[in-house]
């Protein structure tokens, strides 16, 4: 429900993107206000799937592979239709966002293996002999690596997806992966009860930190830039419409394959037209 969701939120802000100069202003305006609603959405959608997934690996390789064939069809739409823009595809962004996760649970989830023993009540005269202690191994963190292996490591990883962005230039850029870091921490960090308040909160700041970072090195119009702001709002749909079971393939993979077809259809449509 919430990725279909989020699917026609993105259709709604590209019919206003691909048709703006044959529709009424009012209408596109509003078409790309409900647009930025989508984003979120997927973000924190991808930031639930890397803490489910056994996997990151396939989870980058599945992402990049329809990023790439995403990437081909709609250089080819918009070559079509005499569309420049600079940059690649959202799903550059999300395979990116993989990698800054990853980057991130290496620096901050690496221990050593610990021994916690257990020591039972001594046995009594009705009673069998039972073992002095039992030692069990944990890991506080999850990821059996030295910490001062996996600290500099993961450093290095985000590096090289904060670079990478920065080289791709894909959609929300930066404060794409940033989003998606923020909902992952706060899906892991926050308790389940206070995960929609904290969520808020914490991609209010971001909001507050990317707007003059738009505004005065970017040199986004005034416009424009706070529009991005709106977004806030699609926090509250996120876990309104959460389901917490997985979804089934054909859903799981409906995303990958809209997202470029949509973009091909609408600029068939607009050379129709």
């Amino acid at each position: 429900m919430l990725k279909l969701l989020a699917c026609l939120l993105m259709l709604i802000d590209h019919i206003g993107f691909y048709f703006a100069d044959r529709l009424p202003a009012g209408a596109v305006l509003l078409m790309r206000a409900t647009g930025r609603l989508a984003f979120p959405i997927f973000a924190w959608m991808l930031a639930r799937g890397y803490k489910r997934t056994r996997n990151p690996l396939i989870y980058f390789v599945r992402m990049s592979a329809f990023a790439v064939f995403a990437e081909f069809a709609i250089r080819f739409a918009h070559n079509l239709t005499g569309i420049s823009l600079d940059g690649t595809n959202v799903l550059v962004t999300f395979a990116l966002a993989i990698v800054l996760l990853t980057g991130y649970h290496l620096a901050t989830h690496a221990y050593l293996d610990m021994v916690a023993s257990l020591r039972p009540i001594a046995p009594t005269a009705n009673t069998l002999p039972t073992p002095s202690r039992f030692d069990l191994r944990v890991n506080p963190g999850g990821l059996s690596l030295d910490p001062r292996i996996g600290l500099p490591v993961g450093i290095v990883v985000i590096m090289i997806a904060v670079a990478a962005t920065l080289w791709l230039k894909p959609d929300y850029g930066l404060f794409g992966l940033a989003s998606v870091l923020v909902f992952y921490i706060v899906q892991e960090k926050a308790e389940e009860q206070n995960q929609q308040k904290r969520t808020l909160q914490a991609f209010i700041v971001l909001h507050a930190l990317f707007l003059p970072i738009r505004l005065f090195l970017e040199h986004w119009p005034a416009d424009w830039a706070i529009l991005q702001c709106l977004s806030i709002l699609a926090i509250p749909l996120c876990y309104r419409f959460d389901s917490r079971k997985r979804p089934k393939a054909l859903l799981k993979y409906f995303f990958y394959f809209f997202y470029p077809a949509h973009i091909v259809l609408l600029c068939l449509l607009r050379n129709l037209l």
